[in-house]
Parts: structure tokens; sequence; C-alpha cells
């Protein structure tokens, strides 16, 4: 065998064992922060059936480590999240001058580009493509997958997406759930605009939180326009109806930075301008800069218990 070849072996061995070093630590990491949430379940009276889910996903369950890193990063930018969302929209071939609604034509090429690169779309001739595995219904279930990346590459926490468990009041579904500092984090993850937001969704979302008993719980739509118009009323409303008052008038939500809102005892509602990780940033430190994160007992079981 030729010198160069058995070079080129070597090399390709060496990037393959790096890999497999990647994903055997994401997996044992996966693995120990699941058996820690899975008894804050427990203890909550929840089973968990399943977690993690792959099917639903924009990319295939054979993605290597080193293409999920790709992805991920390309899923930060808001212009790659709309480009995918229409790609979605069409449920089948598609050109590129049809899902560049929201970015320039040299942005879509760019995409398009990179997901043929990664093996995700394909061309299907007379300037169509499709993607080369069988499509999801909506990028709801990747948008639940990357937030619990963000909080475990971001911010070291152990997370787990798309869980579904037995034995809660107001069903088992959960989106996004975190250990952050030994305390539970919830958060529900909206892929839909504002728009298509109704006060019955606010209202699931507060009745899960009463029932799960989370020390913080985050509301996250995956959009850049004001959640203040719509959003932000509706959470004001649906407290007041709890119960909740600010010198008898309903609980005023506060604004703690660029769309993203405080919502007393422990509620977080937050959008996608800017920066996620930033916006979750700021959720962070205004939550362990409030004194009322520290007194023993759940703020959630003594304002919100129903």
């Amino acid at each position: 065998m030729p010198k160069e070849e058995i070079l080129r072996n070597i090399a390709l061995l060496r990037r393959e064992v790096r890999e497999l070093q990647e994903e055997f630590l994401s997996f044992r990491e996966e693995k120990l922060g699941f058996s820690e949430l899975r008894g804050i379940l427990r203890r909550r009276g929840l089973d968990l059936f399943r977690q993690n889910p792959t099917q639903h996903l924009f990319f295939p369950p054979a993605f290597r480590q080193q293409q999920k890193q790709r992805f991920y990063e390309l899923f930060k930018k808001y212009s790659f999240r709309l480009f995918l969302r229409e790609i979605l929209i069409r449920r089948g071939r598609f050109r590129v001058s049809e899902v560049v609604r929201f970015s320039t034509p040299e942005t879509g090429k760019k995409y398009l580009q990179l997901l043929m690169e990664m093996g995700v779309a394909e061309p299907a001739g007379g300037f169509q493509y499709r993607l080369s595995h069988d499509a999801p219904a909506s990028l709801g279930p990747t948008l639940e997958w990357f937030m619990a990346e963000v909080l475990r590459r971001e911010f070291a926490c152990p997370a787990l997406y798309g869980l579904r468990c037995r034995g809660g009041r107001c069903g088992g579904d959960y989106d996004v759930v975190a250990l952050v500092e030994g305390r539970l984090l919830y958060m529900e993850v909206k892929s839909s605009p504002p728009k298509n937001i109704e006060a019955v969704e606010i209202q699931s979302f507060l009745d899960r939180v009463r029932d799960f008993l989370p020390h913080l719980a985050l509301f996250f739509v995956d959009t850049e326009l004001r959640l203040k118009d719509k959003i932000v009323p509706f959470f004001e409303t649906e407290l007041f109806a709890l119960g909740l008052r600010d010198n008898g008038n309903p609980p005023l939500v506060q604004k703690i930075g660029d769309e993203v809102f405080f919502a007393p005892p422990r509620i977080y509602i937050l959008g996608s301008k800017r920066s996620i990780s930033q916006n979750m940033a700021i959720c962070f430190r205004h939550y362990f800069s409030d004194p009322r994160s520290y007194p023993e007992g759940n703020a959630f079981a003594e304002l919100l218990r129903g």
C-alpha cells in the first residue's frame, strides 16, 4: 500500500476516533443528566416514558456528532430557522426562490448548499430540491432539541427535551426540562409567531407550572417580533385570574431585557431577538440576583397552588 494512502487512512481513523469520543462524552453527560432529572420527576409523581425523541427532527437520526455541531451553529441564526420553516411549508419539492421570503437569494443559496453538504437536502431536477429524508410536520421538535442543546452547551446544564410522562394532572408533555445549579427548570417552546398563540396556550402553560412546580419556568417564543403587544398581556390577565395581584391590579410583568420579561414569582418570557443564549443568560442573571430565589420551599407551591 502506498505511503500516501496509509497516511490518509490514519488521518481518517483519527477523525473517526475523535467523533466517537465526542459522541461518548455527549452520551455520558446526557445519561447523567437524565438520571438526576428522572429522580426529580419521580418525586413529583411523574413516570417518564419518553425523552429526547429523534424521529421528528429536521435532521436524520443517523447524523454524526460533527454534523450535529455544524447544524447547531447554523440553527442559532434566526434567518436559517425561517429558511427551514419555509422548506417544511412546501412539504415536498421546493425552489430556492420560494423559501427565501425572509432572507436574500444569496443567503438562501448558501443555506441550501450547507444542507446538501450535510446530506439533508438533494437536487430533485428542474432547479428544484427536496429533503433527503422524511420531513417533520413542523420545526417545533427541532427547536426543542436546540433549546436543550443551548442549556447543555452554553450553560453546562443537564437538559432533556420532548418529555412524555404519566401521572400529571395537566397532561404529561414537557418541551424542555433542565437542572440549573440543582434547581428544576421547565421551558415551554413555541415555534409559532405571536399572532398564532392564544390565551388558552398560556393557561395550559400555567397549569403545567402549577402541577410540575419547577423552581423557574421559561416561556420561549421563537420570534424577533414584539412580545409586549400580545403575549405579555395574556400573562398579566391569566396570572390575575389565578389570584396574583399588584396592589389590587393585575401583576406587573417587568421588562428585564430586549424582548425578555419577568412575571412573578418565577416565570420568564423571552423571544429570540438579538440572541437566544444571551436572552437566557438575562433570565438566569435576574433569577439568581433575586433574593426570593433562595428561601426554603418553592415559590410556585406557595403562590400558585391550585
